[in-house]
């Protein structure tokens, strides 16, 4: 049996040869492969747009753990320089009978200052640290917004084939159509 001997009969005398049968399957499934490919697009926009929200979140979060440590070694810059404008003071006042006891008090000073500047040494090495992440942070947003607009842009050009495709099935539909 050929597909040009098939007919099926609709009712009130109105039959349906097998031609437009498989022209009528041939459009259907090509629309349910084309809102099937949007769904899978639109699942991936959406998983995206997650993921930007999500480095977005973090940036923020990095951003501020380094404004909170460049607060805190502002404090100990201060604590430090203010130390140190006393010693210099002390030791300008030092008399020459106190020498031996300011000088091992500058030792254990000088001790205090080799610490602190080691411990400063290590919080500069972390702001080093933190200040890397969040530029690579800032690039992976950057990279994720790129790839958005361009998501964006293949979404428009889906749609206009998705419209265009549309207006010929309107435009071939023997039965008349709207």
């Amino acid at each position: 049996m050929a597909l040009e001997d098939l007919e099926l009969d609709l009712g009130n005398g109105t039959s349906v040869k097998g031609v437009w049968i498989a022209i009528v399957i041939s459009f259907g499934s090509t629309i349910g492969g084309g809102i099937w490919a949007a769904s899978q697009f639109f699942a991936q926009l959406n998983e995206q747009s997650e993921a930007v929200i999500a480095a977005t979140t973090q940036a923020a979060g990095l951003a501020q753990r380094f404004d909170d440590l460049r607060e805190a070694n502002t404090t100990r810059l201060q604590a430090m320089d203010l130390s140190l404008s006393s010693m210099e003071q002390a030791m300008t006042a030092a008399d020459v009978e106190n020498l031996q006891g300011k000088l091992a008090e500058l030792g254990a000073n000088l001790m205090q200052i080799m610490d602190a500047q080691q411990e400063l040494l290590d919080i500069r090495d972390r702001i080093s640290s933190v200040e890397k992440t969040s530029s690579e942070t800032e690039l992976r947003v950057s990279g994720k917004l790129d790839a958005l607009t361009t998501l964006d842009e293949r979404l428009k050009r889906y749609e206009r084939d998705m419209n265009d495709i549309w207006m010929a099935l309107d435009a071939t539909n023997p039965l008349g159509g709207n």
